[in-house]
């Protein structure tokens, strides 16, 4: 038997094992012999009609795949599952093979070179996939096709009640005779059940082929990963992931992958500086903008010598021109201490963007990612008021803004504005709020639209 595709899992140092019940619970799953037979939905019988019915497999003959590994994002709440196929697989959406090697469920429809993951239930030619807890189902459409009808002759004669029926449309059978129409019924479905629970946390694919060390260090290289393979991760560090290789046969072997290797990056120095760090920004090339990339990552550099600090990913930012100018320097929580922010995501025509910041930890002198500002759409800091400003639109007769400022180290609301159309158009409803003795207190005034 040929080798299939790899898949290597992260382990993690600390484990979250709740999932919902509606969702796969995370690990290696194993082919439930003869599952076939009982897998299939079965068709609802009509009056009239006779099925023989074939039970096939939903798993190619070609893919030869008895195990599969599952993935659970806990912050998407979304599945990734990964068939280990045979090694030269290969999905043919229009003929038999039509297995993908990768799901993505539920919700799923973004299918791209670098994201190869399939969607599922959606079209009559996609696998359907269900399940939940610790077993899951892969289905095809059933197929039906008419054999032949038999005529079947009546017993006896009609009554007059039943003349008068049949005359409107509902003949009794035993008098009148009856068709049987006949089909062959054909249902693929094949059921797997969890054998080796892990919490691994995501899948991604590999785009180029890619080292496994036996430590979290570049000294201690054990194998390699070939491009086309598929890493699921889990709580990982922003320089290695910790990661399972799971064989065609259920194995595993433990090993670590550094993170620059997953992907080619353009990594670009930036103007912005403090007394301390430079910074380079490296963006994953766009194949359809040469000079445009997706942000990924942040590389801290010591500003004597240029060595690595720190490295920061993880965090989800549009496409960008890659330019010296992307990343920018700024005290954002007014401790003394210089931060660091990045664009995030436009909010759709251009309101409502968002900005990623990384405060500066002066005990760690590492810069860490934080929620509260980052989450603040079309964010501006006033260094000279000590206040942060957001602001968003909800339509066009919909808006708002409010100003925070930071007391006893918490960023805390202390003005908030908005203003909208009433549901009838006819007024226009401004509501001011203010902090006062540490409670907020709100005005509303109404006017006539104009």
């Amino acid at each position: 038997m040929r080798t299939a595709c790899l898949v290597f899992v992260l382990a993690a140092a600390k484990m979250n094992p709740i999932f919902a019940s509606d969702f796969l619970v995370p690990g290696i799953y194993r082919l439930e012999a003869g599952s076939n037979l009982s897998a299939a939905e079965r068709l609802q019988g009509r009056p009239g009609e006779e099925d023989v019915e074939h039970f096939e497999h939903a798993i190619p003959a070609a893919a030869d795949a008895t195990y599969a590994v599952v993935s659970y994002e806990s912050d998407s709440h979304r599945n990734k599952l990964i068939f280990l196929v045979d090694r030269d697989y290969r999905t043919d959406i229009n003929g038999a093979n039509r297995l993908c090697v990768a799901y993505a469920f539920p919700v799923w429809n973004d299918y791209s070179k670098s994201q190869p993951f399939c969607r599922t239930n959606i079209s009559t030619g996609e696998a359907m996939l269900k399940g939940s807890d610790s077993a899951f189902t892969v289905a095809w459409q059933p197929r039906r096709a008419f054999q032949r009808s038999e005529a079947v002759p009546p017993e006896r004669r009609p009554t007059p009640d039943e003349v008068g029926a049949c005359a409107l449309g509902v003949c009794e059978p035993a008098a009148y005779g009856r068709a049987i129409h006949h089909y062959e019924t054909t249902y693929y479905a094949d059921r797997f059940k969890l054998v080796t629970p892990r919490t691994y946390g995501d899948i991604l694919y590999l785009e180029k082929a890619v080292p496994v060390f036996a430590q979290a260090d570049r000294a201690s290289p054990v194998a390699s990963l070939d491009a086309g393979s598929f890493v699921a991760v889990l709580a990982s560090r922003p320089d290695w992931y910790e990661v399972e290789h799971v064989h065609r046969d259920g194995s595993a072997f433990h090993g670590w992958i550094d993170r620059d290797d997953l992907f080619e990056l353009k990594w670009v120095e930036q103007k912005a500086s403090t007394k301390d760090f430079r910074f380079r920004v490296g963006f994953r090339p766009d194949s359809d903008a040469p000079e445009a990339g997706v942000p990924v990552a942040i590389e801290v550099l010591d500003r004597r010598t240029g060595r690595r600090l720190q490295v920061l990913r993880d965090f989800d930012s549009e496409g960008q021109t890659a330019d010296k100018e992307f990343l920018q320097v700024v005290d954002a929580n007014f401790d003394g201490h210089r931060d660091i922010s990045i664009f995030g995501m436009s909010g759709g025509a251009g309101p409502n963007n968002t900005t990623h910041f990384f405060l500066f930890d002066p005990v760690a002198r590492q810069f860490v990612p934080n929620e509260e500002l980052s989450n603040l759409p079309q964010i501006s800091i006033d260094t000279r008021r000590h206040a942060v400003m957001s602001a968003q639109r909800g339509s066009c007769c919909s808006h708002s803004a409010q100003t925070f400022r930071y007391i006893d180290g918490k960023l805390t609301l202390v003005g908030e504005w908005d203003e909208s159309l009433s549901a009838d158009g006819k007024w226009l409803v401004t509501t001011t709020g203010h902090l006062e003795n540490g409670r907020m207190r709100y005005r509303t005034k109404r006017k006539k639209a104009l």
